[in-house]
Parts: C-alpha cells; sequence; structure tokens
C-alpha cells in the first residue's frame, strides 16, 4: 500500500488518478492534515510534533511507501528514511538538464525549502545552477477561498512576466500543476512535482522492492 500525506483534501484525487495512469492495482491511502500547512503559514515555522504524529498514525497501516505532497515540510522529510517528498525526482531532474531554474511559489515558507532541494541535489552532482524567485504568494488568498481558475491563472500571469529571465519553471508546489494549462504558449518548459513525482517512486518501488 502508498500512503500519501497531503495538507488539503483537493491533492486526494489527483494523486489518486496519477497512481492509476501508471498502476491499476496498487492500493492507496489517503491522509490529510490541514493543521501543518496552517500552522506553517501561520508561524512561520513547522508543526516538527503534528508532523511526526502523523507519520505515526500512517506508519501504523503499514505502508510499503509514504509520500508528502506538501513541499513545505520537505526538508523534514529529508531528515528521515520512513517518508519520501514529492518533489525530490522533479529536482534532480531539473539541475541534470537546466542551470538557470525559476521557482514559482505561493506559500512564501516553500521557496527556502524548494531553493535548499536544488541547491543540495546539484552540489551532489558538483554543478552550479542559478535560481530565480517567482513570487506568487499573491495569489494564495484564491486557493483559501476555493477559487482555483484565480489562482491558476494569477499564477500563469506572473510566471509570463519573468519567463524570459530563466531556462526553465518550476512549479513548486502540487496545487500550482493546474497553471501549466495557461501557460501552453510559453516558450519555456514548465514542470511541476506530481506526476514526475508519482511516476518516480512507483518505479523505483517496482523495480527495488525497497519498500
Amino acid at each position: 500500500m502508498i500512503a500519501f500525506l497531503h495538507t488539503s483534501k483537493i491533492h486526494i484525487n489527483r494523486f489518486e488518478n496519477l497512481v492509476r495512469k501508471f498502476d491499476k492495482k496498487i492500493n492507496v491511502k489517503h491522509y490529510v492534515n490541514n493543521d501543518l500547512l496552517v500552522y506553517a503559514l501561520k508561524n512561520n515555522s513547522l508543526h516538527k510534533d503534528g508532523f511526526e504524529k502523523e507519520l505515526l498514525t500512517i506508519k501504523s497501516d503499514a505502508p510499503q511507501l509514504i509520500i508528502c505532497t506538501c513541499s513545505t515540510y520537505g526538508e523534514e522529510c529529508d531528515k528521515r528514511d520512513d517518508v519520501e517528498r514529492i518533489d525530490l525526482p522533479i529536482a534532480n531532474f531539473l539541475v541534470k538538464n537546466y542551470k538557470k531554474i525559476g521557482i514559482a511559489f505561493t506559500v512564501n515558507t516553500t521557496k527556502k525549502i524548494s531553493e535548499d532541494m536544488l541547491i543540495n541535489e546539484a552540489k551532489l552532482i558538483n554543478k552550479t545552477i542559478e535560481i530565480v524567485s517567482i513570487n506568487c504568494s499573491s495569489s494564495w488568498k484564491y486557493f483559501e477561498n476555493d477559487e482555483f481558475d484565480n489562482y491558476e491563472l494569477t499564477i500563469a500571469n506572473k510566471i509570463n512576466t519573468l519567463a524570459s529571465q530563466v531556462d526553465v519553471i518550476f512549479l513548486a508546489q502540487a496545487s500550482m500543476e493546474d497553471a501549466k494549462k495557461h501557460l501552453i504558449n510559453l516558450n519555456k518548459e514548465v514542470f511541476s512535482s506530481p506526476e514526475f513525482g508519482v511516476k518516480s517512486y512507483l518505479n523505483k518501488l517496482k523495480t527495488t522492492k525497497l519498500w
């Protein structure tokens, strides 16, 4: 069984559909803890005890693999060997193939965590990269109000203003993925973590049997 830890229920269908795109049979269970992200936004720090408690709950169901889909808690995942972060596979791909990477984010707590992830991945291959921040935080209010069309459109508009400064665009949060439909005419590639991450971890699960 694969377990997903989300900080919003809107991710359930997205990730369920992605798993089914690549594997029709594997069991999947979704766990949602909105409080983890609410705490991080309110306090500008992570709810480490809450994260630990949620993982203990998930582990009681004995999944083969736990994937955290909230990029804000990515660094907490890096400190552990019992949970994977959804954005690590795409980060690995980006640093191997691009030098000047634009990171688009709507939650400020994600910015440094995503930047550090890319920098760390680049260090592993002795590569120097340049990161350009694309601050879409003004769009977050639309997500909080369930105005997802406005959320996606305003993200795309912001990206359009800065795309010429980078080689590639990285949508740092899973919630931003649908903004890509407004960027189909952009002359830069736009990547997000959900599909890339799900496919990568499923392949690893099948080929290595590590989990």
